[in-house]
């Protein structure tokens, strides 16, 4: 059949349909298509499993939350904080709360600060080891404050105890627990400890880096540590002994009271001026009484 003898369905263009299905015979499905169909029960379970997944997570978090927000009202109880800032000595606070706060609500930063607490109560009575314990176990919290804070009272202790190697560590440990309220307090100590045992270079150190990396710290707005510096290279005034002065008299303060002249024996009394009378004498001779 030539071309002349065509007609119009020979030229008639093919439809998308019919080119898919030629596409289809020639060449089958596609890919994407065959992984579906083998493998759709594997998706629409994993489907199930991340929804739930999320269920899940979304009720973790609201439950941490709710858990954290019941700490935060029974630490406000035991603190007795009446308002924002108001804290009061450690060794106002039941010991026993805080322990009971810190044990119900463990893991929520209400129950690091109440374990916190206690062992600075406790650090200035009669359980010392027990409390430098829990201090030493939360300055390595999450919290950077609170293991900051717990990481001076360490530090302060061992210096009070006269541990001054211990000290000293304790004190680097802090300085490299990064930005704190207490590290330009920390460089400030090591500088101190340094130069009391006579190394003034490296208390120079510790002092000029409490200046350039505390620049917004009290301690370096108030002077105090360029006094520290100035008076790095004076020295300390000898102390003197007293010296022993000399007895003093009281009646006499300016040296031993005069030794008394011996006195002279009496001269004869020739006239009997200075002999008692007799009865009956005087001192001329006998004496008749008048009449």
């Amino acid at each position: 059949m030539d071309d002349k003898t065509r007609n119009d369905d020979d030229i008639r263009p093919l439809s998308p349909e019919e080119i898919k299905a030629i596409g289809e015979i020639e060449i089958g499905p596609s890919k994407h298509e065959i992984f579906l169909n083998a493998h759709y029960k594997k998706l629409m379970w994993g489907g199930i499993g991340l929804s739930v997944a999320a269920a899940c997570i979304i009720a973790y978090f609201s439950h941490r939350n709710d858990h954290r927000n019941e700490a935060s009202a029974c630490a406000v109880q035991v603190f007795k904080a009446t308002e924002p800032g108001a804290v009061a000595s450690p060794s106002a606070y039941d010991a026993a709360a805080l322990k009971a706060l810190s044990e119900d609500y463990a893991g929520t930063p209400s129950a690091a600060t109440a374990e916190l607490l206690r062992a600075l109560s406790l650090l200035g009575g009669d359980k010392k080891d027990e409390a430098m314990a829990s201090l030493q176990q939360l300055s390595g919290d999450a919290n950077p404050l609170i293991a900051a804070r717990a990481q001076v009272a360490v530090a302060s202790h061992l210096m009070q105890e006269g541990k001054d190697k211990e000290s000293v560590a304790a004190w680097q440990k802090l300085v490299q627990m990064g930005d704190s309220p207490y590290t330009a307090l920390g460089y400030v100590t090591l500088g101190d400890l340094a130069a009391a045992g006579g190394d003034k270079q490296a208390a120079r150190g510790y002092y000029e880096q409490a200046r350039t990396k505390c620049e917004t710290s009290a301690l370096v707005s108030a002077k105090t540590v360029e006094m520290r510096l100035l008076l790095l290279d004076v020295d300390a005034p000898r102390p003197v002994a007293p010296i022993s002065a000399p007895a003093q008299d009281a009646l006499n303060p300016f040296g031993d009271a005069p030794t008394a002249a011996p006195s002279a024996a009496p001269a004869a009394d020739p006239f009997g001026l200075t002999t008692p009378a007799q009865p009956g004498e005087g001192p001329l001779g006998p004496v008749t009484p008048a009449l």
